[in-house]
This record gives C-alpha cells, sequence and structure tokens, in this order.
C-alpha cells in the first residue's frame, strides 16, 4: 500500500465515523461536538498530510 491509499483509507474511515456519530441518536449534543471536533481534528491532520506528501486526495 502506497502513501495515497493508506492516507484516502484513513480519510474514508473518519468520513464514515463522522456521519456516525451524527445519526446516533443517543449521543447528546455536547458529546456529538465533542467527537466531531476530534474527527475533524483528524481529517484536517491527513489532508494536511497529503498536501506534504504532495498527493491529492479526493475528500469524501
Amino acid at each position: 500500500m502506497n502513501y495515497r491509499e493508506d492516507l484516502e483509507i484513513k480519510l474514508q474511515k473518519v468520513t464514515l465515523a463522522i456521519q456516525e456519530v451524527v445519526e446516533d441518536i443517543h449521543k447528546t449534543d455536547p458529546e456529538k461536538q465533542r467527537i466531531i471536533c476530534k474527527l475533524n481534528e483528524f481529517k484536517e491532520a491527513i489532508i494536511s498530510r497529503g498536501i506534504e506528501l504532495n498527493i491529492e486526495l479526493e475528500a469524501a
């Protein structure tokens, strides 16, 4: 697996995780906001790493 594939897989996973949190009706809004904030930070880190490596990622 190359860097691009690895980063794209991580980006897909974090995007799916964000969607799951949004759809989870059992979590309170503050919990959702905290988790989504952390996932968005992770997503941005993945995108930044792609930029550093000169890899164009397909953001889902």
